[in-house]
């Protein structure tokens, strides 16, 4: 009943200003060359389709965790790391960097892994950057290239697709006057403005009908050229959004608001927690791909990290700390979404143990269940069937309408047949 209410832009689609330095990288564990070779040409296409002045790629390199300080692979890693780094620097221009991190002793994991895993990546890389400290890095390429000052950093995980000009449409709304982040200097808190920025995640084409679960699942994969933004509860209400770890975050502002915030050793999952304390915006009229889980259990797996990380956050519900009441409320809304399916399995078991002695309590409670299941897709189906959305043409809205109806029937039946089984 809420429109969507975008995000302001600047125009950047020809080109990006000094002011507005952008660098863009993927932190990710690297354990073989055949993986650097991979990210290295995603970074190569993400610079064809974004091309402009003032805006980098860095290849963020993670070490994996081992019981040795270095690892065999670690050599080979590095050294096509700097080879392909060098062909896209002379290829193109010196803005493409490679950077590999050390190993080092974590006493409550028994083991060498990098400091703080990703977010300690991203942390050191920032301060590099800033000047605060000298280079941490066991590589780092960027050392022999000319330092820029860099304002933006667009971080983006192994499997996400920086699309045609997304850079820009993110560098544009980061830029916006009517975005600018305002600290609470006594809270050390963004109070206005956005310190980060969370665009629309959508499915990959080739991965959406890549096997039956994604085809249920995944959605309708690829660009949709109906929708520009869409409603999200947080953003049209509250004028803030959650992130997700793909995005665009202030450089400077990052690390004044959050250094410092987070213990060590506490924290796996900080995407949620580093969007409420720099006040994330939710772009949805911005758009980037991104892979999907193919089989039940590597969405399960995936699942579980999640909610892993949304329980080991729950300290600053009830702590001292700026977080405002939204920000609270969306770390426990994480929490009551993980209890959902528990708390269903376990109302089905105590209904057939009760309904040895009284029967009417199965159907009653059964019907509940199965109410509160599938209650998500009818309202996908009604959505589907009857809004359209501001300015689309009735003949144009056709095909993904009744595509959102199939993908909405699809879902609710398969979720009655679990629960009948």
């Amino acid at each position: 009943m809420i429109k969507p209410k975008p995000i302001p832009k600047l125009d950047f689609s020809h080109g990006i200003d000094e002011e507005n330095r952008t660098m863009v990288v993927i932190p990710t564990i690297l354990k073989s060359k055949e993986k650097v070779q991979e990210l290295m040409r995603k970074l190569e296409v993400f610079y064809l389709a974004n091309k402009s002045e003032n805006i980098y790629f860095t290849l963020l390199g993670d070490c994996s965790e081992s019981n040795k300080r270095e690892e065999a692979f670690d050599e080979e890693v590095i050294s096509e790391g700097e080879k392909l780094v060098k062909e896209l620097n002379e290829k193109y221009q010196p803005i493409f960097g490679f950077i590999y991190r050390k190993r080092q002793w974590n006493e409550k994991e028994g083991s060498y892994l990098g400091w703080e895993r990703k977010r300690g990546m991203l942390t050191q890389f920032n301060q590099y950057l800033l000047g605060k400290i000298k280079n941490p890095f066991r590589v780092n390429t960027l050392e022999n290239q000319e330092k820029k000052k860099i304002k933006y950093i667009i971080t983006l995980d192994a499997d996400t697709d920086l699309i045609l000009n997304s850079a820009f449409e993110l560098v544009g709304a980061m830029a916006h006057i009517l975005n600018q982040p305002v600290i609470d200097k006594e809270q050390n808190i963004v109070v206005d403005g956005y310190g980060i920025l969370q665009p629309r995640i959508g499915v990959n084409l080739d991965i959406s009908y890549q096997t039956r679960f994604t085809k249920i699942f995944a959605g309708a994969g690829g660009t949709d050229c109906y929708t520009n933004a869409i409603s999200d509860m947080y953003q049209d209400n509250f004028g803030e959004g959650i992130f997700t770890g793909k995005g665009i975050y202030d450089l400077a502002v990052y690390e004044t608001v959050l250094e410092n915030q987070i213990p060590e050793n506490t924290v796996l999952s900080h995407d949620l927690l580093e969007g409420c304390y720099l006040r994330c915006g939710l772009a949805t009229d911005i758009l980037l791909m991104d892979g999907y889980p193919t089989k039940y259990n590597s969405f399960m797996n995936r699942l579980s990290r999640w909610i892993r990380g949304d329980w080991q956050i729950t300290r600053w519900i009830g702590m001292k700390s700026p977080l405002n009441l939204l920000s609270k409320y969306k770390i426990f809304d994480n929490l009551r979404r993980s209890l959902i399916e528990i708390a269903i399995l376990v109302a089905i078991v105590y209904c057939n143990i009760i309904g040895i002695l009284q029967e009417k309590v199965i159907y009653i409670t059964v019907g509940i269940l199965i109410a509160v299941s599938i209650f998500p897709y009818l309202l996908e189906l009604l959505n589907a069937c009857i809004f359209r959305k501001e300015g689309e043409e009735k003949q144009k809205t056709f095909t993904p309408k009744i595509s959102g109806i199939k993908g909405s029937i699809t879902r609710a039946i398969l979720t009655l047949r679990v629960l009948t089984l």
